[in-house]
């Protein structure tokens, strides 16, 4: 019975130790981290923290305090990035930069080396005829609905020269690429590279149901244009 209860002392001491470490280590934790340090602004994908943190000086655990300035460093660096995504953003902003879509060189062999038949892109897409003037050629495809992007597979570009042979004007193949396909903002850039002369540009796109026939349609438009 005496053994019982010098159990129950025990058991009631230590737990009345438990309550006053915890009670300790939260006072301190208060002190050292704030509540509510970081905030999450609405609208945006960024952090921005809102205190400024101060190591306690009278603070002597040196493991506690380089995990605490670790933390400083990390909440710092969140702020860097935020500043540096803006001025990126401006910059590309201010210089109108664009993002042509990505070439798929995987269809060069499999499609390219096939026939098709001719579609006209009028009732799926609108786009300015370009011109050889400038450093890059680019082609804007701007899709009427932006939902039939789904069911395209890739756009694509052929370029041709006219030639005089023989008192005969004849076309000679430049260039063939496919492009990836996106819901909006299609962008086509090529190297203005061409020597002077009259060029036939035809570009669109194939459907993905249309690859297995034997002729897919490409739907696409026409340009004839010339470098001085």
């Amino acid at each position: 019975m005496k053994q019982g209860v010098k159990n129950n002392i025990k058991n009631a001491l230590l737990f009345l130790l438990g309550v006053i470490v915890t009670i300790i280590i939260t006072k301190i934790s208060d002190k050292i981290i704030p509540n509510d340090s970081v905030i999450v602004k609405q609208y945006t994908d960024t952090l921005k923290i809102i205190h400024d943190y101060q190591i306690p000086s009278h603070f002597e655990n040196d493991s506690i305090i380089r995990a605490f300035e670790e933390q400083v460093k990390n909440l710092e660096l969140l702020n860097s990035y935020d500043k540096l995504i803006k001025e990126r953003v401006a910059i590309k902003e201010e210089k109108g930069e664009i993002f042509p879509n990505l070439v798929l060189s995987k269809h060069s062999i499999s499609i390219g080396r096939k026939g098709y038949i001719q579609g006209s892109s009028a009732s799926y897409f609108s786009s300015d005829c370009p011109n050889l003037d400038s450093q890059h050629l680019d082609l804007h495809i701007n899709f009427m609905n932006p939902l039939i992007t789904k069911d395209i597979d890739f756009l694509r570009v052929n370029i041709y020269r006219f030639e005089n042979r023989d008192d005969k004007e004849a076309r000679t193949f430049v260039l063939e690429d496919f492009y990836e396909v996106r819901a909006e903002n299609n962008i086509i850039r090529i190297n203005n590279d061409f020597g002077k002369g009259r060029y036939e540009i035809i570009y669109g796109f194939m459907f993905k149901n249309d690859l297995n026939t034997e002729y897919p349609t490409f739907y696409f438009k026409r340009c004839v244009v010339t470098k001085q």
